[in-house]
């Protein structure tokens, strides 16, 4: 990573940080996954499994209403203000910038999931102390091993909708690039149920949707509920296939994204 490059992303990183949308987000992530402790008081057995797994909904969702936020007006904003072609007099290429605020708004969404995720196997811990009396700290590092995998596994959902929202900044207003997020990421995590419900025609519809799988990115893939809940447990093979997919859409996404920038004219 070049200075440059390193500069940009940093200060792209300490704008959001700045903004009170990361202090709301983060409080309403905390005060989400503490009330889930409450949502399971008759979950007869299962109480753990559903604070884990709504407390994994919530970071994700927290952080995606974050890093969609703030990325959409990650080149618009900038572009409107004039400061982009301060920014480009300088030695700074295009590119740079375009990488630089991706990775910057990366960088948030990264200690976002640090924050509420250590919330939540604080959370796991009191609930298996106070009703299984059982250890507190050996259950942080249980729970803690337990969480880290399907963090990991959702923040790629994260990175995907972070490069869709910065490569549409390029062009797009703040209101028309939110809602094409919305819409792509409905339709991500949608298309795999569409698909079974149309099984039966073998004929249109498995082409249809090889189609809509090249456009849109299959972001229900990349969901961790009720991941290691299979009498088969985890599919490493599965995992390791979705995380090269996910790095390799994302990576394609910035690249057309590069392209756009590069012929906006930026005055």
């Amino acid at each position: 990573m070049n200075g440059a490059l390193f500069c940009l992303a940093i200060n792209t990183s300490r704008d959001v940080f700045r903004q009170p949308l990361f202090y709301v987000i983060t409080s309403a992530g905390v005060f989400l996954t503490f009330l889930s402790l409450f949502f399971t008081l008759f979950a007869f057995g299962e109480e753990i499994r559903m604070v884990k797994e709504m407390g994994i909904s919530t970071i994700t969702v927290c952080c995606l209403v974050l890093v969609s936020i703030s990325a959409v007006n990650a080149l618009s904003k900038e572009r409107e203000s004039g400061t982009i072609l301060t920014l480009l007099a300088k030695p700074v290429s295009k590119r740079d910038v375009v990488l630089g605020k991706f990775l910057g708004i990366l960088i948030v969404a990264a200690v976002e999931y640090l924050i509420l995720g250590a919330f939540l196997v604080v959370s796991l811990s009191l609930k298996n102390l106070l009703d299984f009396d059982l250890a507190f700290f050996p259950s942080i590092i249980h729970f803690g091993g337990a969480t880290f995998l399907p963090l990991f596994y959702t923040f790629l959902q994260v990175e995907i909708i972070c490069a869709i929202a910065v490569a549409g900044s390029v062009y797009l207003s703040m209101s028309a690039n939110l809602s094409c997020c919305v819409f792509i990421y409905i339709v991500g995590n949608l298309l795999g149920l569409v698909q079974s419900l149309f099984n039966a025609n073998e004929s249109l519809f498995p082409w249809l949707f090889a189609f809509l799988y090249i456009i849109f990115p299959n972001l229900e893939g990349v969901c961790a509920i009720g991941m290691g809940n299979s009498p088969e447990g985890i599919d490493v093979r599965y995992i390791l296939f979705m995380v090269v997919y996910a790095i390799a859409y994302t990576t394609l996404i910035i690249h057309i994204a590069f392209e756009m920038f590069e012929r906006k004219e930026c005055c």
